[in-house]
């Protein structure tokens, strides 16, 4: 991706990274599904975003669920234009309010934001997060806070039931490292 990439197409090329050709900046639903796997959700949630998001974005043909990148005609993130300072922390409450002057789908992607990169002992989410979605270059520093289990999300933010028997689960079957017991952020 290059500097002049649209900050939403960056946030999808998280997942199309993950295909077999990621040349082809296409996201198959199996690419989603390990993308959403590798934030640390949990499968059957995972499952439920990456076919909304197949659903919503499709554009490849009537009988494809792929998603063709550059293509896709959002070039912004629906937190676009909210002042947030790096170096300070927000509640979910103070993000959502923020994000109102993007109407109710900025506040739904706010409230999605901050359930993936909040912290998951206070509950909060840094600016300098926010500030990285708006870039578009969140997932990849969710991905590397989802590899060991310090910060494992919790259920009702869409977290496993079971971190010991996703983490092998996943492992096992989509090839994704989450949750490695005795792993430590880089």
């Amino acid at each position: 991706m290059t500097p002049q990439t649209p900050p939403f197409h960056r946030l999808l090329s998280f997942y199309s990274n993950l295909s077999p050709n990621p040349d082809t900046q296409t996201i198959r639903l199996q690419d989603s599904l390990r993308g959403n796997l590798a934030l640390g959700l949990d499968f059957p949630v995972a499952f439920a975003i990456a076919v909304g998001r197949h659903l919503f974005l499709k554009n490849t043909s009537f009988f494809s669920l792929n998603i063709h990148v550059p293509s896709v005609s959002t070039k912004a993130t629906l937190l676009d234009g909210i002042a947030v300072e790096e170096k300070k922390s927000y509640s979910c409450s103070e993000l959502v309010g923020l994000a109102g002057m993007n109407g109710w789908a900025g506040q739904a992607d706010a409230v999605g934001v901050w359930a993936l990169a909040a912290d998951v002992h206070t509950g909060r989410i840094e600016g300098e997060d926010v500030v990285a979605f708006q870039k578009g270059t969140l997932l990849r520093e969710i991905e590397r806070r989802r590899r060991d289990r310090s910060q494992v999300l919790p259920l009702w933010r869409g977290g496993p039931i079971s971190v010991s028997g996703h983490s092998w689960f996943v492992g096992k079957l989509f090839g994704v490292e989450v949750y490695q017991e005795g792993e430590k952020n880089e």
